[in-house]
């Protein structure tokens, strides 16, 4: 053990010192998934019964990560932007104030994007399924921004390979399930074993979530 270790051991009272290992111990559950996808009336009524969809994105419990995810897209030349579950339009309004409003979200929640279209006026928002639009193929992008979108459908796979070759796609899946998720994943690797073959190239990187045991994965690629 290092100096600064054994210091900081020495300085550490035991009460504290026992309530971190139990802390660090502790097993994480993470939590049943669903059967099949939740209908668009679930999300009407999720929406409607929890105000942080209505908070202003600094304050939701996702900007530590949506920090990183737009700081990603301010850095693409010219970012051309289609959000795919783009919920309440929270990170459009992110985007917005950092100066990108060539930006497209499509969500099939229409309390949702009432909200966002009041909220986000600036840019465009559509009410659209996913599996039946044509706004994958008719809207002009070359990035694509889905969070919290990909853990809760069932054809997650389809809509990726439906997207334009060479787009660059940055999304996220977490390690935990509850609420309308159908899947979550342990770690990368699954991650990668479940999205890889749909990026000519891509990676994964891991983020720790304020609640212990929780994580969320970046999955940052160019669509093959």
């Amino acid at each position: 053990m290092g100096r600064a270790k054994l210091i900081a051991k020495d300085l550490t009272p035991p009460i504290i010192r026992r309530y971190a290992l139990r802390i660090r111990e502790k097993r994480f559950s993470p939590g049943a998934v669903r059967t099949g996808e939740a209908p668009a009336e679930w999300y009407d009524e999720k929406f409607e019964g929890s105000n942080h969809w209505r908070d202003h994105y600094s304050r939701s419990p996702w900007y530590y990560i949506w920090t990183v995810l737009v700081d990603r897209v301010q850095a693409i030349d010219a970012a051309s932007v289609l959000d795919i579950g783009c919920g309440p339009g929270q990170i459009a309004a992110f985007l917005r104030d950092r100066g990108i409003t060539d930006y497209v979200g499509l969500d099939f929640s229409s309390k949702r994007i009432e909200w966002a279209r009041s909220a986000v006026p600036e840019v465009r928002f559509e009410l659209a399924d996913v599996y039946t639009t044509d706004l994958l193929e008719s809207v002009p992008y070359n990035t694509v921004v889905c969070t919290e979108f990909l853990e809760h459908v069932d054809r997650d796979v389809e809509v990726i390979r439906r997207l334009r070759s060479g787009t660059r796609f940055i999304g996220t899946v977490p390690n935990f399930g509850g609420g309308s998720h159908v899947r979550y994943f342990n770690n990368a690797d699954e991650v990668v074993a479940r999205y890889g073959p749909c990026f000519a190239r891509s990676r994964v990187d891991t983020f720790f979530m304020p609640s212990p045991g929780k994580q969320q994965f970046l999955i940052d690629g160019t669509v093959a």
